[in-house]
């Protein structure tokens, strides 16, 4: 175990005779208990110290994050009918399609006898409005659009296959066994290494199988991870500005929209989302942000950072006692303009030194009461 460590900082004599001439004897026997503490909580010295001050300031709160897709505008495109894919109009990933364009025709036995069922009452028993409705009704649900169900009516002939158009407009992504990505994983998709669809003329899909989903990216959010420590002075409706891949975006509609409720597994950040228009697509996804928060005022107890000694997993100042200083365990707040706010750990009664590093040879040094 180290002994005592004793610094003598600001003294112009050697410190060696500085202790030498002390006379031990004529002082209290409060100063000498006090020396005798234990060496990994006390340091003797006679640093520049400070009083904590009562601060009030125009808080900003600085974060990072990514550009992602809005879950919002991310749509999936399954089969309504099993069969066979007879032809495949799109071919790999970021494909941009359009609502309305045909992605695919498929071949279903079931589907034929649906058409076959439909042409049957249509000829024989075309009083029956009711079934004929019905029948009309199945055949919209698997897929047909309602101009192929009156070319059916008219021609009395059925498709040979059923074509599935896009009902959204974005990039073209092909659905995973495993669903789709996680919400903070966004930025990056599971198939971009991809250069075309694992899906193919000739496979077979079943009915309700995810077979594409489409992202929009006409608007996309911003989200920001927030520290534990600031989380307090965050709401949603405060005024963000961004800047995005060096790029300075600023705008009144730039605004929290929305605090995630939990800290994510494994993470002391809370994420909130920022939702951006981004019609022109300047905007690409998986892009670095950066942001400020503007937080309105912040009133509390501060003191220099330079004070505070952070030991990993707790931060630490050096309360002076008499000629001692103690080491004690605080925690802290926001920090600003150089400023540490202090939750707990220490009063604006109490002398602190300035200066903590001063104070320390090795963190290994300091300990606490409560650890």
């Amino acid at each position: 175990m180290i002994a005592a460590v004793v610094l003598l900082a600001g003294c112009s004599e050697s410190s060696s005779d500085s202790m030498d001439d002390m006379d031990m004897s004529s002082k209290s026997p409060e100063t000498i208990g006090f020396l005798l503490k234990p060496t990994d909580q006390y340091v003797f010295s006679q640093v520049k110290t400070i009083f904590p001050k009562e601060l009030e300031f125009a808080a900003q709160i600085s974060a990072t994050g990514k550009i992602t897709y809005d879950t919002r505008e991310v749509s999936v495109i399954a089969a309504r009918i099993s069969g066979r894919i007879e032809k495949l109009y799109v071919k790999h990933p970021y494909q941009i399609v359009e609502k309305g364009q045909k992605l695919m025709d498929i071949y279903s036995k079931e589907l034929m006898t649906e058409q076959d069922n439909f042409i049957y009452l249509l000829k024989n028993d075309a009083e029956n409005v009711a079934l004929i409705k019905a029948a009309e009704s199945r055949l919209l649900l698997q897929g047909f659009n309602p101009d192929q169900v009156n070319e059916i009516r008219k021609s009395k002939k059925s498709f040979s296959s059923v074509s599935i158009y896009s009902p959204y407009s974005g990039h073209l992504h092909e659905s995973t066994d495993g669903g789709e990505v996680a919400v903070e994983n966004m930025s990056v998709m599971k198939n971009t290494s991809t250069k075309e669809f694992a899906i193919k003329e000739g496979m077979y899909v079943q009915n309700g199988q995810s077979i594409f989903t489409i992202y929009n990216s006409h608007n996309v959010w911003a989200v920001l991870n927030i520290h534990e420590d600031e989380f307090s002075l965050i709401k949603e409706g405060q005024k963000v500005n961004l800047e995005i891949e060096g790029k300075a975006y600023t705008s009144d509609n730039l605004k929290i929209d929305f605090i995630e409720p939990v800290f994510r597994s494994g993470q002391n950040t809370v994420n909130v989302r920022v939702y951006i228009n981004n019609l022109d697509h300047s905007i690409k996804i998986g892009s670095m942000v950066k942001a400020t928060i503007d937080s309105g005022t912040s009133k509390g107890l501060f003191i220099p950072e330079t004070a505070v000694v952070n030991l990993g997993s707790y931060d630490v100042i050096f309360v002076k006692k008499q000629q001692i200083f103690k080491a004690v365990k605080i925690q802290k707040g926001i920090q600003q303009h150089h400023q540490i706010e202090i939750i707990s750990g220490v009063t604006s009664k109490e002398e602190i030194a300035e200066n903590a590093q001063m104070l320390m040879d090795s963190e290994s040094f300091i300990k606490t009461e409560n650890e």
